[in-house]
C-alpha cells in the first residue's frame, strides 16, 4: 500500500493511471463508492451459508453414521427434495452431533491459520498489482469453498474418505484469505480513494454496510429454503452472488492504483527482498523464509509492549506502563468469543430443534440490531454523555516572558469516558451469557441476540482506549497499534477460539451442552477484570505531554476556560 508521501498523487490518479482530466465523468472518476457499493453483496455471500452449513453437516454426519434415521432418499444428495426431510433426531443424536462439532472445529481453524498467513500475502501483492486482485482472490475462494460445498454433498459416497472432503473448502478459502482478505481490500480501497479528512466516516459508513449485507443473507437464504425445500439452493445462490461480484470486480470496479503505483510498489518489493547476502547456508536460507512467513505476525506486537514510563518527580525510578498491553488483552478475550456461533447453531439445533431457516433468522436479528446499535444509538449515545471538550489556558515557565511564566491555551479530551463506555459494554456482554446459562430457552437467546448488542459498544471504545494510550507513550504511526490489535484479533479469533470452543463442545456435548456459554462468560469475564486493571493518564499527565513543556508540573496553574462541544470526535477514530 501506498505510503503516506504518496496519498496526494493516489488522490489525484485516474483508473489505470489516466490523468486527472480522464476523471471529468462520473464512470472514470475514482471514489470509495466502486467498492462500497458492492460490499453488501459479497458480505450477504458471507451470511447467507453460516447457519445451512451446519444443517449440511449434520445431514452428512447423519447419513454415514445413523443411516437408519432416514427412511427414504432417492438419491445421494442431501434434502433432494421438500419431502424428504433431514430427520430432527438427527440434530439429538450424540454420535451425530459430535462429528459436526469435529467437522465446525476442523474448518474454522483451517480457515483461520490460513487466512492469518495468506491475507498479508495477498495484500501485499495487491499493492503491486492493483487492488482488484485483492478481491479477486478472496471472492474466488469463497467461491471455491462453496463449489466443494455443493459437490461434497453430492457426491460423498464415491470419494475416498467420504464427508471429510469438505475441508477442502476452507482450505481453499483460507490460502486466498477468505473473508479477512475481503474485510482488507475494502478497507484498503477506501485508503486509496478518499482524503483524510473523510476517511473515517467512509470507513464507518464501509463497517456499517458489512452488517447490512450479513443481516440480508440469511433472509434471502431462508426465502430460497421456502421456496425449493432444498438446503443446497442457498449455495447455489451464494455461488451465484459471488459469480456475479467476480464479474463487476473484473470489468466494472475502477483500479484505485495507478500503473507507475504499481511500478514503484514492484521495484520497492524487489529491492527489499533482494537476497543480497550469498554467504548464507542453505539452512540459514530456510530459517529466514520461515521468519518471513511469520513476521508479519509477530513484528506489529511491537506497538503493544510495555514501555517505561518517567514520572513527573525525577526523584521516582522509571516504570513500566502496562496499560496498552493489557487493554489489547483485554481484545483478545473477548474476541475469544468470536467461534462460538456455529456451536450456538448447533446447540440450538439440538436442544430446540431449530432448522437452517431458523438459524438464519436469528443470524439476520443479531446482525441487524448489531448494525443499528453500531450506526445509529451509540453515536447518539457518545454524542450527548460524553463530556465537551474543555479549553484550558496552562500557566508555564517561560525564559521569553519578563514575568518568566507565559499562558497558553490548549483543547483536553475527557480521558476516561471511552473506558467506561467499554467496561459497560463488557459488563452487558457478559449479563445476557449469564442469563442464558440459568434460564436456557429460545427467547433466552434471542434476549442473548438483541439485548447483547449493547456489548457491541466495547471494540470501538476499547480500540479508541488503546489508541490514547499508545499516542501517550509518544507513538506517532496509528497505523502500528491498529495493526497489533488485529493480529490480536485474527489469532484470538480465528485461530484460539474456534479450537476452544470445539473441544469443549466435543467433551461436554453429551453432558453439558451449555458449556459454550459458560466458556463464553468466563472469556467474556476475564476480558472485563483485565479492562478495570487498566488506568489512563490523568489530565496533568496529558497536559504535560501534549504542552511538553519540562516546567510543568502538577502545581502549574490551569484555569478551565469554556467548553467546546466537540464531544464526538472521537467517534471518527
Amino acid at each position: 500500500m501506498a505510503g503516506p508521501g504518496e496519498m496526494t498523487s493516489l488522490l489525484q490518479d485516474g483508473r489505470e493511471g489516466r490523468p486527472e482530466r480522464a476523471e471529468s465523468v462520473w464512470w472514470n472518476r475514482r471514489s470509495a463508492w466502486w467498492a462500497l457499493s458492492a460490499a453488501p453483496l459479497l458480505n450477504m455471500t458471507i451470511g447467507i451459508v453460516l447457519a445451512p452449513k451446519i444443517e449440511v453437516y449434520t445431514g452428512l454426519a447423519c447419513m454415514s453414521h445413523r443411516p437408519e434415521l432416514f427412511e427414504k432418499i432417492a438419491d445421494n444428495s442431501l434434502l433432494k427434495s421438500a419431502v424428504v426431510a433431514l430427520p430432527r433426531l438427527c440434530a439429538t443424536d450424540p454420535e451425530v452431533r459430535r462429528v459436526v462439532a469435529q467437522l465446525t472445529t476442523a474448518e474454522t481453524t483451517m480457515l483461520g491459520i490460513l487466512s492469518c498467513l495468506a491475507t498479508g500475502w495477498w495484500s501485499s501483492l495487491s499493492d503491486r498489482t492493483g487492488r482488484r486482485t485483492l478481491f479477486f482472490a478472496a471472492a474466488s475462494g469463497m467461491l471455491c469453498a462453496n463449489v466443494i460445498y455443493i459437490l461434497v454433498n453430492r457426491f460423498w459416497r464415491y470419494l475416498p474418505g467420504g464427508y471429510w472432503w469438505i475441508l477442502l473448502g476452507p482450505l481453499i478459502e483460507g490460502s486466498f484469505g477468505g473473508m479477512p482478505a475481503s474485510m482488507v481490500a475494502f478497507t484498503a480501497y477506501v485508503g486509496d480513494t478518499t482524503s483524510e479528512q473523510r476517511r473515517s466516516k467512509t470507513l464507518s459508513i464501509n463497517f456499517g454496510l458489512y452488517w447490512v449485507g450479513f443481516s440480508i443473507g440469511p433472509l434471502v437464504g431462508n426465502l430460497a429454503l421456502r421456496m425449493t425445500g432444498n438446503i443446497m439452493s442457498i449455495f447455489y445462490i451464494a455461488v451465484t452472488l459471488q459469480a456475479a461480484f467476480l464479474l463487476y470486480t473484473k470489468f466494472i470496479m475502477l483500479e484505485p492504483l495507478s500503473k507507475a503505483q504499481q511500478e514503484q510498489a514492484r521495484a520497492n518489493w524487489k529491492l527489499h527482498h533482494e537476497p543480497g547476502q550469498q554467504s548464507l547456508t542453505r539452512q540459514g536460507l530456510l530459517l529466514a523464509k520461515v521468519w518471513d512467513l511469520f513476521a508479519p505476525i509477530v513484528r506489529p506486537l511491537e506497538a503493544i509492549k510495555p514501555v517505561l514510563k518517567k514520572s513527573m518527580d525525577p526523584t521516582v525510578r522509571p516504570r513500566r506502563d502496562w496499560n496498552l498491553f493489557l487493554a489489547a488483552v483485554s481484545i483478545g478475550c473477548l474476541f475469544i468469543i468470536a467461534g462460538d456461533l456455529p456451536f450456538k447453531f448447533q446447540y440450538a439445533s439440538a436442544a430446540f430443534h431449530w432448522t437452517a431457516e431458523e438459524n438464519g433468522f436469528f443470524l439476520s436479528t443479531l446482525s441487524a440490531s448489531r448494525g443499528i446499535y453500531l450506526i445509529i444509538i451509540l453515536p447518539l449515545i457518545i454524542k450527548y454523555f460524553k463530556p465537551p471538550t474543555q479549553e484550558i489556558e496552562i500557566k508555564v515557565e517561560s525564559d521569553t516572558e519578563p514575568s518568566g511564566y507565559k499562558t497558553i491555551k490548549q483543547k483536553l479530551e475527557s480521558p476516561t469516558f471511552d473506558l467506561r463506555l467499554a467496561r459497560i459494554s463488557i459488563f452487558f456482554e457478559g449479563a445476557v451469557h449469564v442469563v442464558m446459562v440459568l434460564f436456557p430457552s429460545p427467547g433466552s437467546l434471542y434476549f442473548l441476540g438483541v439485548f447483547g448488542t449493547v456489548g457491541a459498544g466495547f471494540p470501538p471504545a476499547v480500540q479508541s482506549v488503546a489508541l490514547s494510550l499508545y499516542i501517550h507513550q509518544g507513538g506517532e504511526e496509528v497505523g502500528k497499534v491498529f495493526g497489533a490489535l488485529g493480529v490480536i484479533q485474527t489469532l484470538c479469533g480465528q485461530i484460539i477460539s474456534p479450537v476452544l470452543y470445539g473441544f469443549v463442545y466435543v467433551l461436554t456435548v453429551n453432558i453439558f451442552p451449555l458449556s459454550i456459554f459458560v466458556a463464553s462468560t468466563i472469556a467474556i469475564t476475564s476480558s472485563g477484570l483485565i479492562l478495570f486493571l487498566v488506568r489512563m493518564p490523568t489530565h496533568h499527565e496529558i497536559i504535560a505531554k501534549h504542552t511538553d513543556v519540562s516546567g510543568f508540573n502538577p502545581g502549574t496553574s490551569i484555569r478551565w476556560g469554556q467548553s467546546t462541544d466537540q464531544a464526538g470526535a472521537l467517534v471518527e477514530i
